[in-house]
């Protein structure tokens, strides 16, 4: 018996002398990627900007709202990494049927729907504010600093575009001019 506990006790002294396995450290490493912007594809562009057609309206003496018949196509920017900001501002001229104009009348667009052309987009979408045309450039859409990079979509529904017309004008075919600017500053 005396041989077996010199024993256990000899392994166990020995066993105390050896190192223990020790924990793996935890180790850091990097990952890196370089993004270069591509110099012969760099601006930002203004690639589409809607086209009306409002309809018609039957003159009964009364104010009316009529909402778009057709709004084809919609504002698409393309930013391909500039961190500036960006603006899409639109103005109108008069609403004329030859040198007649169709007095107090109001070209509205409302409820954009802003999305980014690639879904897995990590920027975050333009906005777009509702905007009642008139002469002065409005901004119709626009990103801050270091966002709206990639490629947006901002789109009306018919029901989202609409033209107040008062009541005190004559009949006639009138047009308005819509002159869309994409500018190269925060919103």
């Amino acid at each position: 018996m005396k041989k077996y506990i010199g024993t256990l006790v000899a392994g166990m002294t020995l066993m105390a002398g050896l190192p223990l396995v020790g924990q793996a450290a935890d180790k850091t490493t990097e990952a890196q990627v370089k993004l270069e912007q591509d110099e012969n594809n760099k601006d930002i562009t203004l690639d589409e900007a809607p086209a009306l057609d409002i309809g018609t309206v039957t003159i009964d003496n009364t104010t009316q709202t009529k909402t778009a018949d057709t709004v084809t196509g919609s504002v698409k920017v393309t930013n391909p990494g500039n961190t500036d900001g960006w603006s899409v501002q639109v103005a109108g001229s008069k609403f004329l049927n030859g040198s007649q104009e169709l007095r107090g009348a109001a070209l509205t667009f409302k409820n954009a729907s802003v999305t980014a052309d690639d879904e897995a987009n990590a920027s975050k979408n333009p906005t777009a504010p509702d905007v009642t045309v008139n002469e002065s450039n409005q901004m119709i859409l626009g990103a801050v600093a270091n966002e709206g990079i990639g490629k947006f979509t901002s789109a009306y529904a018919k029901t989202d575009v609409s033209l107040l017309v008062p009541a005190g004008n004559s009949a006639g075919a009138y047009t308005s001019t819509l002159t869309w600017t994409l500018g190269n500053a925060p919103s």
